[in-house]
This record gives structure tokens, C-alpha cells and sequence, in this order.
């Protein structure tokens, strides 16, 4: 059996309990003879020989014996007060829905800044541009039951983006949260991470809460400033658009626009002049421009595409925007050589025909798809923690990174990307610590050409740290980049959990799957054993079979013919929490011994 090790921690679901019960019902397949077990199935523990629900006893409050006083009962494993009549029990106080503003009508419903909580509803002026509907205050342009105006509420299935319910979900860039199309980035209902909600007083900036700015503007430095429009602080603090750019919703969009369409065909020549054309783009290659003329172009499928000018009557300068938002993929001051581009299927870019130092004049360009795609290179298994090591040299510089205050520069570095699909949600560190030159390292969404999540340049000497929040499913590309133009060589890159294992130091208390070296084996090094199997519909099919025959081999034996797949999850996280983790706490004065 290939071992994983996740190191992320999170509290283990119902079915994963009745699973751990069930494993340990049947540890006997893992040594000789096996534990003992108590005759409780969890979430009820055994308490003075009788079973019971420590979250909610309040002779037995989160553990045997911890007696709740007079006035006082159990709630989830605490003592809590017992609030008088027509008030309710928030948190650890008693509160009156009707006035308190934050708790108003609800626990954790707070009123805006500025409102009062009357009758359970708050009133008053909605802050940050909201709408008050119902008694609520609600950000129209986002919010699915009243998008657009109170009360219009998309349909199901559908979310909410820019006031319009749409079928198709969120734009690149925003996040569905549960049905709002929102940035992560700056969202002080949403920041950071669906549902998170920043405090009175506090912004969110780059996904995080902080004090500071009135409500509507996010602390960059010593200025406040609006990232839905800031240019320079577009969406989160250092988020720079360029010149060809605006800030609009917190996203920068391109301000310049295409001649022609040249659709998706290849190979393909265009041929025409920039004389007499505007002057509306600035090449980063050539320190004078001129004026240009511009194509857009579809890739059919992802490869590496070639876009060549050489055989044009004057000095080409070619530049490549992502049409999407006007971000410079690649430019060419040397007609000579062609330029390339690593374009995903589907993706648009616009070709900018232009000239260095005043030159115009008529062209003739030539696109074709060289080769496959450079970019992801290859792919993380999944499993944690793991490293792949290689080399930049001899590669494109197919992904370049966004400037942010972490990179503040975009370099054109040859690059390797992998792909990664996170089993768990979590904190992720990629890091590319081991690697031989100067790296940067950048992780993006979906694809390589996805939104930025994060980047960094030098977290030690001349290595690479960053660490991205990730949902279970969610795939990133992390990209290993050179902090110069033409810097390579070998690299290591590694990616790790945020958050180290618990701790198994109660030896000799085996437990069943809710306390003790079990609970502890499937909250940290074996969850993703026991995760692989509870997220498969035949597999926990499989255990209840298993479990259901008691003793009777044979019936075990059909079992396991029925669904040999299934059986060989379940038997692997047999093997890591009872032989691997818990081998000396489950055996008692004998070691248990693993086939």
C-alpha cells in the first residue's frame, strides 16, 4: 500500500466516525486477536458503564464527570448559561433578539454601521452602497434573492454577477458563494473565504480582515482606497493594472479592442498597414511605439502557438494580450524572430501589430500552432507532502506572473507549471526551497492561464514560499518561475500542508474512533485513508456488509469478492490506524501484529 500522509487537521464528519467504529469492530483482519472495544457507537461515549452524548449531557459536558451547575446545560460539550425569558442564548451571552444590533432577529445577525435593531429588524441607512430589503441590508449587484432590486431573486441553479442572474456561474476571478458571485480578495462578507465576515472597523484586503478604512475602502499602506476602482490597487493591495487597463469591480479591464477577428484557423496569414492607425497600446519591449493595428484570435486547442511578422516591410514590434483583461503575455522587439505563446482551448488573445520608434508601415503575419502545450509540464499526484524536481532550462517562458508587492517584478523566465487537485480543504504551502537559482513561484487558478492566487519572490535568499487557501476538488497550477529575464536552472518544488499533524501521546487508550489513538490516526496521518473510503457510495457499502456478519468468515469472504476495490480501501485504512498509528496503543501488553 503507497502511505499518505496528510497533515491537515479537520474535525472528522459523522460517516467518518461510523466508519472508525466499523474499523475498529473489525480490527481483528489487522492483528492477532485485536483491541477491545466499548459497546458504544459514537458520537456517544461510555460514561459509568453508561452511553451517552457528551456534546449535550449535563452530567457528562464534554467529558465523563464534568457536571454542568445549577442554571447551566450542555451545549455543544460546554456549560452555558440559561437565559431568562425573551432573551436567547448567543454564544456564551444571553441577548434580546429584538434590540441587540448584534445579534438583531438572530445570533450573529449584526446591523450595519449606522442602524438600529428595532423589533428584531434593523433599521436605519444601509452602509457601503447596500440596499435595505426587508429590513436587511444587501449588496444588490451580488446577492441571488434580490439581484438587481429587492425581492428579484434568480431561479435555482442560477447566481448572481453585476445585478443579472446568469446560468453559466461566476466570471473568472469571483467565487460562488452560495449563489453570490463575489471577489474572495476584498469582500468583507466573503473574505478570504465564503461565509468569513470581517468585524466593524475592518476591510478586507488581499483575502484577509484588517482594521483600519471606513467601510468601502481597504487600507493599502497608509491610503485608503477603493479596490473595486483603484487602479493601482485593483482588487487587493498591489494589484497593478497597466496601461491598456481600468479597474472596474475590482478586476482590471481592457480598454482597448481589436480591428479584425481573425477567428480560430491556423495556419493562417493576415496581411494590411498601421500607417495612419491611432497609437492606443505601449509595448513593454520597445521604449517608443507607434501606431497599430490589432487582431484578436481564438486558439481552437491548447499548444504553443507562433505569431511571425519577419516577412513585413518595416520593424514589427508584436505584442500579446490576454483579451480577457488586457494583461501582456508576451512581446517582440525583433521582427526576425517569431513570437510564441502557450494558449489554453478557448482562449482569446489580442495581437498587437506595432513599431519601435515611430515606424510604421505594411506587414504580413503568420500564425500557427507549433507544438503541444509547455504548460502544466505535469501534475502533482495529490497525495501530501510530495516534491517534484526538474529543470526550467531550455523551456518557454509560457506563464508570466502578475506584479504584486510579493513580486514586484514579471520577469520573462523560462517556467515549469504543475497542476495540483487539493483531496481536502485546506491551507497548501508550495514552496521551492533546494532549487539552484533565483526562483519565483506563482499558483493560479484552474489552468495555467487562471487568476492569480498567489506569488512570491524570495521568502529565503533566493527561494519561494506561498500558501493558498484550496477547496476540496479545487485544482490549481503552481508555476516555478525565474526572478530575472533568462534565469534558470534546477529546481525542487514541494508542496505540504499549513498545518502539522496532531499529536498521538496517549499511549495504551486505543479509543473508537471519537477519542483516544483512533480519533487521533483519522484526524491527521490517516484521514485521507479513511476520507477515500467515506466519499465512495460502494465502499461504505462494502464496510456495512462487513461489519454485518459478525464472525462468519465466509460471509466476509463474499463480501470482499463482491467489491475486491472497496475492500482494499477499507483494508488500507485498517493498515495505517491500527498498524502504522496506533500499533503500541491498540495492543495492549502485546504489540499488535500487521500482515
Amino acid at each position: 500500500m503507497e502511505k499518505v500522509k496528510s497533515r491537515f487537521r479537520l474535525a472528522p464528519t459523522y460517516t467518518l466516525l461510523w466508519l472508525a467504529a466499523a474499523v475498529l469492530a473489525s480490527v481483528a483482519s489487522c492483528s492477532d486477536g485485536g483491541p477491545t472495544t466499548n459497546e458504544c457507537i459514537a458520537p456517544e461515549t461510555q460514561c459509568d458503564g453508561v452511553c451517552v452524548d457528551t456534546s449535550s449531557n449535563s452530567s457528562h459536558c464534554g467529558a465523563c464527570g464534568a457536571t454542568c451547575s445549577s442554571g447551566q446545560v450542555c451545549s455543544a460539550g460546554a456549560c452555558v448559561a440559561v437565559c431568562e425569558s425573551g432573551q436567547t442564548l448567543c454564544g456564551d451571552r444571553c441577548v434580546d433578539v429584538d434590540t441587540d444590533e448584534a445579534h438583531c432577529g438572530s445570533c450573529n445577525h449584526a446591523c450595519e454601521e449606522g442602524q438600529t435593531c428595532q423589533g428584531g429588524d434593523c433599521q436605519g441607512d444601509c452602509a457601503g452602497g447596500r440596499t435595505e430589503c426587508g429590513g436587511a441590508c444587501v449588496d444588490t449587484a451580488s446577492d441571488p434573492a434580490n439581484c438587481g432590486d429587492c425581492g428579484a431573486a434568480c431561479e435555482e441553479g442560477q447566481v448572481c454577477e453585476g445585478g443579472a442572474c446568469q446560468e453559466e456561474g461566476c466570471s473568472s476571478g469571483l467565487a460562488d458563494c452560495g449563489g453570490a458571485c463575489v471577489n474572495l480578495a476584498n469582500n468583507e462578507s466573503h473574505c478570504g473565504s465564503c461565509g468569513t465576515e470581517c468585524t466593524d472597523g475592518q476591510t478586507c484586503v488581499a483575502g484577509e480582515c484588517r482594521d483600519g478604512c471606513g467601510s468601502g475602502l481597504t487600507a493599502c499602506g497608509e491610503a485608503c482606497v477603493d479596490v473595486q476602482t483603484d487602479a493601482a490597487n485593483c482588487g487587493g493591495c498591489g494589484t497593478e493594472c497597466n496601461d491598456a487597463q481600468v479597474c472596474q469591480a475590482g478586476m482590471c479591464a481592457c480598454t482597448v479592442g481589436p480591428n479584425q477577428d481573425l477567428g480560430n484557423a491556423v495556419p493562417q496569414t493576415a496581411s494590411g498597414t498601421t500607417v495612419g492607425l491611432p497609437n492606443a497600446y505601449a509595448p513593454t519591449c520597445v521604449s517608443a511605439s507607434s501606431s497599430e493595428h490589432i487582431y484578436a484570435f481564438t486558439a481552437a486547442t491548447a499548444g504553443v502557438y507562433s505569431f511571425d511578422a519577419s516577412r513585413s516591410g518595416y520593424n514589427v514590434v508584436l505584442a500579446l494580450l490576454d483579451a480577457t483583461g488586457c494583461a501582456e503575455i508576451g512581446c517582440a522587439a525583433d521582427s526576425s524572430a517569431p513570437l510564441t505563446a502557450d494558449l489554453a482551448t478557448g482562449q482569446t488573445v489580442y495581437i498587437v501589430v506595432d513599431g519601435a520608434d515611430g515606424e510604421a508601415g505594411t506587414f504580413e503575419l503568420a500564425i500557427s500552432r507549433a507544438s503541444e502545450p509547455s504548460c502544466p509540464a505535469g501534475a502533482f499526484t495529490g497525495f501530501v507532502p510530495q516534491t517534484i524536481t526538474g529543470s526550467t532550462v531550455g523551456r518557454p517562458s509560457s506563464v508570466r506572473p502578475t506584479a504584486t508587492e510579493a513580486c514586484p517584478s514579471a520577469a520573462n523566465a523560462p517556467d515549469a507549471g504543475y497542476s495540483f487537485t487539493a483531496q481536502v480543504a485546506g491551507d497548501y504551502v508550495f514552496d521551492t526551497y533546494g532549487s539552484a537559482f533565483d526562483t519565483v513561484v506563482h499558483v493560479h487558478d484552474a489552468t495555467c492561464r487562471g487568476t492569480q492566487l498567489a506569488c512570491n519572490d524570495d521568502t529565503r535568499v533566493e527561494q519561494s514560499e506561498v500558501t493558498v487557501t484550496l477547496a476540496a476538488g479545487q485544482t490549481v497550477v503552481v508555476v516555478v518561475d525565474g526572478s530575472r529575464d533568462a534565469s534558470d536552472g534546477a529546481f525542487s518544488l514541494t508542496v505540504r500542508h499549513a498545518v502539522p499533524p496532531p499529536v498521538c501521546d496517549d499511549a495504551g487508550v486505543c479509543g473508537d474512533g471519537s477519542s483516544g489513538c483512533v480519533r487521533c490516526a483519522f484526524d491527521g496521518n490517516c484521514r485521507d485513508e479513511l476520507a477515500a473510503c467515506s466519499e465512495r457510495d460502494a465502499c461504505v457499502n462494502f464496510i456495512d456488509c462487513y461489519v454485518t456478519c459478525g464472525p462468519d468468515t465466509d460471509c466476509k469472504e463474499a463480501c470482499v469478492a463482491r467489491d475486491p476495490e472497496s475492500a482494499a480501501i477499507y483494508n488500507a485504512a485498517i493498515q495505517c490506524a491500527y498498524c502504522d498509528e496506533c500499533a503500541d496503543s491498540c495492543s495492549g501488553a502485546s504489540p499488535v501484529v500487521c500482515r
